[in-house]
Order: C-alpha cells, then sequence, then structure tokens
C-alpha cells in the first residue's frame, strides 16, 4: 500500500545547511500547535504546502509560502468536480458510469478536459485574478488540460482550494518566489532585494517521486530498469506498467483514484486469475 505517490521528493537547495532552525518534508510534519507564533517558510504550493501553511497559519504561526514553479489552482467546489461530472446526479449504475469514464482515448480526453478548464476558469476568474495580483504564478496544465492530466502524468502539481488561497490573497499568509531568495542563512533567508526573513522552520513541501523510484528502491535497480515508467502515459497512450503485466514475472501495479481501483482492479484480478489457473 505505496500510493502513486509514495516517496517524498527532496530537491538539493542551495546553502539550505546553513540554516539552524528546523527543517522537515511534508511528510513527516506534524503538530502545527509547536509553532504557535513561529516563522515558518512553506517551501512549494501544491496541495501539501497549501494545506500545511492553512494549518499552520489556524494555529497562530506566521507562515510564508515559498513558489518554486508555476501552479495550478481551482476552486474545490465546482469548479475540480467538473471533471468528474459523470459521477453526480440521477443517471446509470456507479459501475457504468467508471466504465464511461475511462472508455475515452486519451486524445478525446484531452479536448474535453480543455473545454472544462475554460469553464473552470471562468468560474474562478475573481479567485486568479486575486491570485495574479499578489504574485502567485499560475498555470492550466498541459495545453490547458487542467488539474486530471497533471494527476496522471506527475501526480501533483496543483491545488484545490479549500481557503488558503483567500489567506495568501489577503496577505495573512506571506509569498515569496524561490528565485528571489539570494540565500538561506542561520536564522532565515536573506532575499535579493536586501531584507532578511527570519524562520524558525522550513517545511519542504516538494512532492513526491513516482512509483518507478520505490521499485527501484524495494527490488532494486535492475528490475526497475526491465520494467521502466510506472505512472504515466506509454507510447500506447495508457497509463504505463498500470494493471497490466509488466517485464518483472509476478510483479504487478495498481493505485490511482476510487474510480480507477474499482474498475480495474477487476481486470488486474482477471489476469492473475488467468494464469493461476493456466488459461495463460
Amino acid at each position: 500500500a505505496t500510493s502513486v505517490s509514495g516517496t517524498p521528493n527532496l530537491p538539493e537547495i542551495p546553502t539550505i545547511d546553513r540554516f539552524a532552525g528546523t527543517v522537515a518534508h511534508s511528510s513527516r510534519f506534524a503538530v502545527p500547535e509547536t509553532w504557535r507564533g513561529r516563522n515558518v517558510f512553506v517551501f512549494g504550493t501544491g496541495t501539501s504546502a497549501h494545506d500545511i501553511a492553512q494549518e499552520l497559519h489556524g494555529n497562530g504561526a506566521h507562515v510564508t509560502m515559498v513558489q518554486r514553479s508555476p501552479t495550478l489552482v481551482v476552486n474545490v467546489e465546482p469548479s475540480a468536480q467538473l471533471y468528474d461530472g459523470i459521477y453526480y446526479g440521477n443517471g446509470p449504475t456507479l459501475a457504468d458510469r467508471d466504465l464511461i469514464n475511462t472508455s475515452f482515448p486519451l486524445p478525446v480526453l484531452k479536448q474535453a478536459h480543455k473545454m472544462l478548464t475554460e469553464q473552470a476558469r471562468a468560474i474562478d476568474a475573481p479567485l486568479l485574478a486575486g491570485l495574479k495580483k499578489i504574485g502567485f504564478r499560475l498555470e492550466f496544465g498541459e495545453d490547458g488540460t487542467g488539474w486530471p492530466l497533471k494527476y496522471r502524468t506527475r501526480g501533483g502539481g496543483y491545488y484545490f482550494n479549500v481557503g488558503c488561497s483567500e489567506l495568501l490573497i489577503q496577505g495573512k499568509i506571506g509569498l515569496i518566489q524561490y528565485n528571489d531568495i539570494a540565500s538561506f542563512v542561520s536564522g532565515g533567508v536573506a532575499m535579493k532585494d536586501g531584507r532578511m526573513l527570519l524562520g524558525d522552520l522550513v517545511v519542504l513541501a516538494t512532492g513526491y517521486k513516482g512509483p518507478d523510484h520505490l521499485t527501484a528502491s524495494l527490488f532494486g535497480a535492475d528490475v526497475a530498469v526491465r520494467v521502466g515508467k510506472v505512472w504515466g502515459f506509454d507510447d500506447k497512450q495508457e497509463l504505463s506498467n498500470m494493471w497490466m503485466p509488466t517485464s518483472q514475472t509476478g510483479l504487478w501495479f495498481t493505485g490511482g483514484s476510487f474510480a480507477q481501483c474499482r474498475i480495474y482492479s477487476r481486470y488486474l484480478a482477471m489476469q492473475i486469475k488467468a494464469r493461476e489457473v493456466g488459461l495463460i
């Protein structure tokens, strides 16, 4: 039960070794009330970063988010749910909805998601304008296809807004750009414009590596190379090595959303059963 995004990504951040405070990856962050009244930098602007920043703020910490790259932001309701509209309201059975949802060829899915992303941007226009005004860098997925394809390719890079964006816009949570940092110092960060920002904690909300990295750590580099990429799209426009035979006998991968696992786990089970009883 290692998930699609199970291995913390710890990028090399120059001069962070000069920082005398606490540094922790988001996967190991806990007890936000400990930091009440103290200064915290949250590196990253994805889901983990926003959620941790909001929780720290709610517990009385002084939080500054550090944006490293443009991020897709969409309100959790109703905009993020446009892509899953088939699951709302009256209609087919859940099993039929799962089948319909997984039946789109990738080129058709991309076109549908481009249209849905345009709708989401229109609905979220006031929010997005507020974020742009404070210097938050936005993007909307490859070719404007929105968050679902970002999830299927890199497993992150977006945020479903549940209130942290408003805290940023209102200035209750600070925002700086990573490229504006000159270096870390013992007590915080030195900015290129000469400012010194104090800090007691750095949370590295820098995401997670894909399943292929976990494959290497569990089974060795040879198996990982033999299997190849796991998750993301392959040359057949399917999720690579998911719910299908891999180049390593007996090694199968499953993961993703509840909707994906509901339907694909049945196909996976049938493939394994067929091999166990000698049909394949």
